[in-house]
């Protein structure tokens, strides 16, 4: 039995006692679970002593307040029994019916069981707007989610075990509408679910909170009900393995179309010698990146080794290469949070300097490049937007951080700025101006600016050396690179790739990458077949190392694949 406790002092202990009672004409085999949730009232203390005074309490105590459902999920996955509940530590539903509830799960041969306010027969009392508001909800819940059941929320539940937790892993939200959402995707397993009403009485005070809490639920709703409609597209592993057959189908579009027999043929004449100087070379980078962010998180006041950052970099750019949208970088948020508690304000802060800095050397070689081979080809419109629009971006960027340098000479420091703040503007207005201020230590004071950009041109001058190479390794099929101008086609060819990786729709941008150096290659001469097979070839070598490295990374900090990949979502939220 879990009791979910945030600020509940003035109940907690009845509600203890009451429910070990209650349990004993139930059976002599029970353990009550405290999950306490970041309390201030001296719930934790209180918890703390009944656990110590009973063998069946179990305190389970969280320094800052999780959320109601995400405090119920640990409480269950350290819970020993087979039949799993949890009540309201209010007792608003009067405890003659535990029985009732434990008995459908442990003898009825149901898997999930729920108390109901709102079926004919149930005997509810409350305040008529949150009556109003329920029976609103509730409705929203059936139509949308079809549910069959009336009350998605009573604080009365009981789960089978196994059942419970083949749903736990799926279930994102991590407060209120947890219950909602274990019910209604239960109900959409097919799982047996029962409903049957209680006397119900409100207990007084309320944690919820109506204008933000309804609203949350009510973004909830359309959530799920997405998931739910279209779980191909929206669901972790649905997306990936959607942008992943996204990506195989480009490669094999664009192989077929240039013919899959020639690609394998001039893979066949490519020197195997090169191929390996360029994947030895491509590992030079690694280091110099850990050097650069080495030197970011410095210029913020924190010094780590370099080869925790190499490690780090390695592991969140793997997960780049699995995941979508380059949303693995929060991996490496995850990994300086856990492993150095670091401030997801700061690594976010480093993060964001980090990419815009590599827009910076990126662009810059592009114009550079484009300029040199323009005496050749004329640009293709989308790549001079492309190029145009990433050189807007970086300027809009610092004129932004430039004026928040300025602005921040005439107001008090972060710090004491986060102190006045209240409530979750503030802490928003607080996260914001933490982050300015860290962004524009780094990228707005000159010595910073320059030291950060060599770095980060040095690192991309030997991403496009490797690609140089890559290409140099067909010499036999007729590839010359003798010539200023062949040089810059390169640049310009792994420029443009690396521009189009900011807006990926494919894991690690796998197909859109290839494309663009397939198509630049194309405009300065080179036949496409033999352009394809090195942009190919170059992502496999770049990508390889890549997750070679993530996992002596991930075996050296102890940690694995899936919980740096499942990490993402909960830094979101946080």
């Amino acid at each position: 039995m879990v009791l979910p406790a945030y600020n509940e002092a003035a109940n907690l202990e009845k509600a203890v006692f009451v429910t070990a009672e209650t349990l004993y004409k139930i059976t002599d085999h029970f353990e009550i679970i405290i999950a306490e949730d970041g309390s201030t009232d001296g719930t934790d203390r209180i918890a703390s002593r009944l656990s110590e005074q009973y063998a069946y309490v179990v305190h389970m105590h969280s320094d800052k307040r999780q959320g109601r459902g995400k405090a119920l999920s640990r409480a269950f996955k350290s819970a020993s029994g087979e039949v799993l509940c949890y009540i309201d530590v209010d007792l608003a539903t009067d405890m003659k019916y535990l029985e009732k509830l434990v008995r459908a799960v442990s003898t009825e041969g149901y898997d999930f069981a729920t108390g109901s306010r709102m079926m004919c027969e149930s005997d509810a009392k409350r305040p008529f707007k949150r009556e109003f508001a329920s029976r609103g909800y509730n409705f929203l819940v059936r139509l949308f989610l079809r549910s069959k059941l009336c009350d998605h929320q009573c604080g009365f539940k009981a789960f089978r075990r196994e059942a419970l937790f083949e749903l736990l892993d799926e279930i994102e939200n991590e407060h209120w509408f947890w219950d909602t959402e274990v019910l209604v995707r239960a109900q959409h397993r097919g799982y047996k679910v029962i409903e049957f009403p209680v006397y119900w009485r409100h207990g007084g005070s309320s944690k919820v909170n109506l204008a933000k809490d309804v609203k949350g639920m009510g973004s909830e709703i359309f959530r799920l009900w997405r998931e739910l409609s279209f779980p191909l597209f929206v669901s972790g592993r649905g997306k990936i393995f959607f942008t992943t057959g996204l990506a195989i189908l480009i490669l094999a579009f664009v192989a077929t179309f240039l013919g899959t027999s020639d690609i394998l043929e001039n893979i066949k004449h490519a020197s195997f010698r090169t191929l390996v100087l360029a994947s030895l070379v491509y590992c030079i980078s690694w280091p110099l990146r850990g050097m650069r962010f080495q030197q970011i998180l410095k210029r913020l006041g924190n010094q780590y080794g370099l080869g925790f950052l190499t490690g780090s970099i390695f592991i969140s750019q793997s997960a780049n290469v699995i995941l979508p949208a380059r949303i693995g970088d929060l991996s490496r948020m995850y990994i300086l949070k856990k492993s150095k508690d670091l401030s997801l304000t700061t690594s976010f802060s480093s993060l964001t300097v980090e990419r815009v800095f590599d827009i910076v050397a990126i662009t810059s070689i592009a114009i550079l490049a484009s300029s040199g081979a323009a005496s050749h080809f004329e640009l293709a419109p989308w790549m001079d937007s492309l190029i145009k629009l990433s050189g807007l971006a970086v300027v809009l960027f610092f004129s932004i951080l430039f004026i928040a340098s300025l602005r921040e000479s005439h107001t008090k420091t972060t710090l004491e700025r986060e102190k006045l703040q209240n409530g979750l503007s503030g802490k928003i207005k607080g996260f914001t101006s933490t982050f300015l201020h860290q962004m524009s230590v780094v990228a707005v004071r000159p010595s910073s600016f320059l030291a950060v950009t060599a770095s980060s041109l040095l690192i991309w001058g030997i991403d496009i050396f490797t690609c140089f190479l890559v290409l140099k390794s067909f010499q036999a099929v007729g590839v010359s690179l003798s010539s200023t101008y062949m040089i810059s086609l390169i640049f310009l060819a792994v420029a443009l790739g690396n521009i189009a990786k900011i807006f990926p729709v494919t894991p690690g941008a796998i197909g859109t990458y290839e494309v663009a150096l397939t198509a630049v290659f194309a405009l300065g001469g080179i036949e496409p077949e033999i352009g394809f097979t090195v942009a190919v070839l170059d992502h496999i070598i770049k990508n390889s190392i890549t997750l070679i490295g993530g996992g002596f990374a991930l075996s050296g900090l102890g940690l694995r694949w899936k919980e740096v990949l499942c990490t993402d979502k909960d830094i979101l939220k946080g």
